[in-house]
């Protein structure tokens, strides 16, 4: 079982690049925070090279509406992912 943390980095590594709510509601865009919130993490802990957000006011709040990944996984993103997989691996066979 993966994390919402690790599928995300799947997600990296599969080449999405671009992350965006859908659909564009009110839910979508609050779930949305959380997204961005974890790729920033993974920026500030050396897993992704850069991530660029932009950020829309609504009703006098403001709320990434958009978030990009640039460059990728960095070699430790690559080795907690591979990691990673590693352990389902050995899960799967117990």
């Amino acid at each position: 079982m993966t994390t919402p943390f690790i599928d995300l980095l799947q997600r990296i590594a599969d080449g999405v690049t671009i992350y965006e709510p859908y659909p564009r509601n009110a839910r979508a865009m609050m779930e949305f925070q959380d997204t961005v919130a974890r790729l920033q993490e993974m920026e500030r802990e050396g897993l992704v090279r850069r991530v660029w957000t932009q950020v829309r006011e609504i009703a006098g709040s403001q709320y990434y509406d958009m978030a990009m990944v640039q460059g990728g996984l960095t070699a430790e993103g690559e080795r907690l992912l591979e990691e990673q997989q590693m352990l389902e691996e050995q899960q799967k066979s117990l």
